[in-house]
Order: structure tokens, then sequence, then C-alpha cells
């Protein structure tokens, strides 16, 4: 992932730490409790049985009408804790987009999870047919009965790991993404390695992400047969495939996913945030091609963090790049309109062009926004509109 601080470290830092003691107030007053998730049964017809999937939406979901990326996850009832809770701060932060969380229950994991069916492991052998329940029953059902953008994510630990390794060499287009934990890599004498080859001999190029992590005492065995694999990708290194491996230090087989899950979606959505060219020479057109590119991958509430924006727009302030900081500062007003300081900021950058008739309409938002959230700052807000007033009648 792109380190959007790097370049003027001092400056950068000093202008963030002050946004972020000038929005904590906000934070406490405007978060409210949701619920987690919900849970419904559906009956599957390919598998002759009723499974349970749990369900969290995104927290405007029902107050918005955009369409969201939907994370498939396996083990739903276990992981959908940890992995709701990343999801909410990571969402919050911008280092990811809003997604719906689709967790499948567990039934029989030897059954599902595994590729093929092994003497004496009772059961194992059912991952065609769980893969075709995913892929023909539980993805259109919940692409008809939730607003779901075409960006889908796979994430699986250990033997449900395997399964999502298996589904990306089985059917790499089914799935954008994949967040791998500690998978069983040693199932049936690596069968998943030697078929990682053939696949990687004909597939040359893909348009895929995936992450593996392991916990660092998690075992020489599974973490040696997942290293395996992962120098098959390294030898082959197909074009267009983004992938990263780690260890999480001090974790073992059932810690590391809190971590796992945290970090690969932060390298998975890594591309929301701005090249580090565009902070060291900032181009309006790159940048609004930029926000259009996250906003058509990742769905229309895709968004960079507030303090990329801030940043960015207040150094350009500094430099007397004006319509540059209006242009990052008015995308930072419609990713976040809800922080009175974001439309004073825009106002200021907008009296420094001398646009007095847009600062005065940009203070008197901020103004608004103060008032319904008692930021404090309402006296500051009414002295700025009357005295951009007298300017403007004089212009």
């Amino acid at each position: 992932m792109i380190n959007p601080f790097l370049g003027n470290i001092k400056k950068r830092l000093v202008t963030l730490l002050s946004f972020l003691l000038c929005a904590s107030p906000l934070m406490a007053q405007v978060q409210t409790p949701i619920p987690l998730a919900s849970s419904f049964s559906m009956h599957s017809h390919v598998l002759d049985e009723d499974r349970t999937i749990v369900v969290a939406l995104p927290a405007d979901y029902a107050s918005s009408n955009a369409s969201y990326p939907v994370l498939y996850l396996l083990d739903g009832e276990q992981n959908i804790w940890h992995v709701a809770g990343s999801v909410e701060v990571l969402t919050r932060t911008g280092a990811m987009p809003p997604v719906i969380i689709v967790g499948v229950k567990s039934e029989n994991r030897m059954r599902d999870y595994t590729p093929s069916s092994v003497e004496g492991v009772p059961y194992s052998g059912g991952d065609k047919t769980f893969l075709n329940f995913i892929s023909s029953e539980l993805i259109p059902y919940i692409e008809l009965n939730y607003r779901t953008h075409p960006y889908r994510l796979l994430e699986g630990h250990s033997l449900a790991g395997l399964f999502a390794v298996n589904t990306f060499l089985e059917n790499s287009q089914l799935f954008d993404a994949y967040i791998v934990m500690s998978p069983a890599m040693w199932w049936n004498n690596e069968e998943m390695t030697e078929k990682g080859k053939s696949f990687f001999k004909t597939h040359t190029e893909l348009n895929s992400s995936i992450y593996f992590g392991i916990g660092s005492e998690d075992g020489q065995g599974m973490k040696n047969e997942l290293g395996r694999f992962v120098e098959v990708i390294r030898q082959y290194s197909p074009k267009g495939l983004d992938w990263s491996h780690r260890e999480i230090e001090n974790e073992g087989h059932m810690s590391a996913p809190l971590l796992t899950n945290y970090y690969g979606l932060k390298f998975v959505f890594s591309k929301l945030q701005l090249p580090e060219e565009l902070w060291e020479k900032f181009d309006r057109e790159k940048f609004l091609a930029h926000e259009k590119m996250i906003m058509a991958t990742y769905g229309e509430d895709a968004k960079q963090s507030e303090g990329n924006y801030v940043t960015l727009g207040l150094e350009l302030i500094e430099e007397g790049n004006y319509e540059g900081a209006i242009t990052v500062l008015k995308r930072n007003t419609q990713a976040y309109p809800i922080y009175p300081a974001n439309f004073a900021w825009l106002a200021d950058a907008y009296e420094k062009n001398e646009e007095y008739t847009m600062a005065i309409e940009t203070y008197s938002s901020a103004l608004t926004k103060s008032k319904a959230i008692n930021f404090g700052q309402e006296q500051n807000y009414i002295e700025n509109i009357e005295r951009l007033s007298k300017i403007a009648q004089t212009e």
C-alpha cells in the first residue's frame, strides 16, 4: 500500500495532527450504536440442506441508494465478530469502502472445504459442490435482494482458506479479491501447490488481488507449505495479480485471523489511496480521475480518508494552488458532509481564490452544520460571513 504521508513528512504530520485534534470531539457526538448483523435461513437445492446466512450491512445502507461490494465470509458465524469490527474501523477511516458482509455458517467443514477425497478422512472432497452452492444460489440471492456492486471478495481461514485458494484456481473470475488466513495447504500432499504450478503456467495475466496471512507461531508445517505455494506465485509472477504474504508476529492459528483480516482488507483496497506522484506533484485532472476510478471500482460511497483530503487540501493552500485546494476540499465535503470544519476549510480556499460568493455560501453550510451538532464554532462562521459580505459588496 502506498504511504500518502511520504515526502514532507513533518509538515504533513503537523497538519494531520491538528485535524485530528479538531475532529475528535465530533466523533463522539455523531457515532450511534448499530446492529452487528442479521441472519436468515435459506434452503440450498445444491447442498440439499438449509444454511444460515449472516449479513452485516454498511451503516448508511438504509439511508443511501448506493451499491456496495460484497465480502463473502466463510465460517461466518464465528468470524463475523472480528471482521465486522475491522470493516467498521477501516471504512470510517477511509482505508476501504463500505461493504456488505455475507457470512455462511459452517455445517461440515471437512466436506465443504476440501478439494479432494482422501482415504481415511470421512466426508472429504465436497469443495466443488459447495462452490456450486455459492456461485449458483448464494451470490444470485444476495445480488437480487441487496444493492450490490460487482466487486466481490472471498475470505476463509484454515480449511476455508484452502477452499479460497482452490476457488481462485478453479474459477478466478468469480471473485475480485481473496483474503486467505492460515490456509491448510498441507492438504493431500500439498495438492494446491502442484495445482498452482499448472494454473500459473497457463494464466499469465490475471486481474485479482490475493492476500495470504499466517501466524508466526502456527507451526513450521503450516508456514512452510504456505511458503511453497507463495513461491510458485513468485516464480511465475502473473501480470495483473496483486498479492502479498505476511506472517503475523506472536500469533497462532486461531488468533492470527484478526490481524490477517485487518491487513488483508487494507491490502486489497489499497488502490483507494492517492498515488504518491499526486502528493508530490498535484494534477487536478488526475486527482478527479482517481476519485472517479475508485467509485467505479468499489461503489459510489468509496472514498479516501478524511485526513488525506484535508492534509492535501491544506498543503495546496500553503503552496498557493487555490484551485487545486478547492477541488480536493470540495471532494472532502462530499465524502464527509457532517463535519463543519470541512466546509470552513473549503470556504477559506474559495476566499483565497477570490471567489467570495462561494466562500460565503460554504461558510453558511459550515454554520448550519455547526448548529446541528453543537460544534461551537457558530460565532466564528458568522463573523467570516459578515466579513466576506462586506468584501463582496465592494467588488
